[in-house]
């Protein structure tokens, strides 16, 4: 197996586990009061000693520059603060299905930023795959079909995936940058601690300290730390090792295909017949995008 196809299956594998963070999320806020920016800010907190248990038992070294410190406290906060502030509060305004689908608007904005700042080949198939995405979201959000803007709680949380897409790009160009000298274990502990000690002050700030109220939910954030978040991050940073960015982030379009299944599944949840066209674009440049070979 060589390293294209093994960076491929990492990434698909991390964003299966990413797919399931909606489902949990929203089974979390009907079983306690914590908020979108609490349950973000515990599932850092719970992925932080495992991710460091794994560092220990591996002796892999953990070691920063002085111009890494302020790389990665961009990495934490826009890769994982804001992210997580933004794509947890989605969760609760619209569906899984429609906030996973809209943070895949993120190929549009890595495709740009890599070819700018890593100076990756800004080729026609990428071209064509960022186009397939915007109109896909376009079609979700209802632009096409003329829909007034903010109309509705849902495409007020449409808006806030779309956001939480642009934060998310971010996840590549740091992860590219900062992990080509470390192992991905030890790149994904310090960007969760970074974006830890952000994203108190915005839980305290916003909702103050809200602690799970029951067994259940204790369960529910636990397994969100544990694996779509600490197991999920390592296996991505991996493969980002393996392949380049723009390619990473369309493998990882795996990630609304399994929550649109888990969304119908578990919540009953549709995709109205224009949202299924925008939702299939969104697919489709993965296709496109896999058969780029420069």
């Amino acid at each position: 197996m060589n390293n294209q196809t093994r960076g491929a299956l990492l990434i698909m594998a991390a964003a299966f586990l990413w797919g399931t963070t909606g489902v949990i999320s929203k089974t979390a806020y009907a079983e306690t009061n914590v908020g979108p920016i609490s349950l973000a800010f515990y599932r850092l907190i719970f992925a932080i000693p495992v991710l460091a248990f794994l560092v220990r038992v591996k002796r892999y070294e953990v070691s920063l520059t002085l111009g890494e410190v302020g790389l990665f406290a961009c990495f934490g906060f826009c890769s994982l603060s804001v992210f997580e502030t933004l794509l947890f509060t989605a969760f609760q305004y619209t569906t899984v299905q429609h906030a996973t689908a809209l943070l895949y608007t993120a190929p549009a904005f890595v495709a740009l930023l890599s070819w700018l700042i890593l100076k990756e080949h800004f080729t026609k198939a990428k071209i064509a795959a960022v186009a397939l995405s915007i109109l896909g979201a376009f079609l979700i959000v209802g632009l096409v079909t003329r829909e007034p803007l903010f109309a509705s709680r849902t495409q007020i949380g449409d808006w806030l995936a779309v956001g939480s897409g642009l934060a998310y790009s971010s996840w590549y160009l740091f992860g590219k940058v900062l992990g080509k000298s470390r192992d991905p274990a030890v790149t994904a502990l310090l960007a969760t601690c970074f974006g830890s000690i952000f994203l108190f002050p915005i839980m305290v700030g916003l909702e103050g300290i809200r602690i799970p109220g029951s067994m259940l939910a204790w369960q529910l954030v636990a397994i969100i730390g544990v694996v779509p978040t600490a197991t999920a991050y390592v296996l991505y940073l991996g493969g980002l090792k393996l392949i380049e960015a723009t390619k990473a982030s369309v493998f990882a379009i795996i990630e609304p295909v399994t929550a649109a299944i888990l969304g119908f599944w578990f919540f009953h949840e549709v995709f109205s017949y224009v949202s299924f066209v925008g939702f299939a674009l969104i697919i489709g440049s993965i296709i496109l995008i896999s058969t780029d070979r420069t």
